[in-house]
């Protein structure tokens, strides 16, 4: 939705209130829209920029294109949280027909309609049909074809991105409890998580983010810390 219009806009909000008989469609789908861009962004920076600044680039590494390696992996993010924000959903039965209709629906969200649309969706159900933590592996995987650097990153970040993505799904449908459980369970895998002065390892509004500790996804000096 970030890349459509406002006609895009009012779309995806209107399928949502109809399919679901609600009138909220447009605060979920903003929601989402925004919480999940925070996240995709943010994960960028932990695979990319950060790795090159605190582990260092090796020139074998290299991308033959910097522009379409980010876009790739950009693309890859999205399948992967459009499958993880799925997989939230049906768990806590959000929406009905969460694979069927909710999946697709999401992907018009972040991305509006067209070819790219399609093939993220095609992704992001092959990344469904796995288990969870086949799903976290795949994506790794994935991730290093495209942006080989993201081997460097630390491997604790691959397991809080499919939380993250739980957290920011629960928000848009206003479940702070789950929300705050799986902060609980990223705390357990990150205690250094609580220790932020700032934001102290709280569940924040959708989209906002932690300007000290990068919450809702962290910095890697934070990521980093019981090393």
């Amino acid at each position: 939705m970030e890349q459509g219009d406002s006609g895009t806009r009012l779309a995806v909000a209107e399928g949502f209130n109809r399919h679901e008989s609600r009138q909220d469609g447009a605060r979920v789908a903003g929601c989402l829209a925004d919480g999940l861009s925070v996240l995709r962004d943010a994960l960028t920076r932990r695979l990319h920029q950060d790795v090159e600044r605190f582990v260092g680039m090796d020139s074998m590494l290299m991308p033959v294109s910097k522009i379409r390696t980010l876009r790739l992996t950009a693309n890859e993010i999205e399948a992967y949280q459009i499958a993880e924000s799925t997989a939230a959903a049906a768990e806590s039965s959000y929406v009905g027909q969460p694979e069927e209709w909710f999946l697709p629906w999401l992907a018009q969200v972040r991305l509006g309609e067209g070819n790219l649309c399609e093939e993220v969706i095609q992704r992001a159900r092959s990344y469904l049909a796995k288990t969870p933590d086949r799903r976290r592996l795949a994506f790794a995987d994935r991730l290093a074809t495209v942006l080989p650097e993201s081997r460097r990153a630390p491997l604790v970040l691959f397991r809080l991105v499919p939380l993250s993505v739980g957290i920011a799904t629960a928000l848009a449908f206003g479940d702070a409890d789950a929300a705050s459980r799986l902060r609980a369970d990223q705390a357990a895998i990150l205690p250094a998580i609580a220790d932020c002065r700032q934001c102290h390892g709280q569940v924040l509004p959708c989209p906002d983010q932690c300007d000290a500790c990068g919450n809702p996804l962290w910095t890697y000096e934070c990521l980093t810390a019981a090393d």
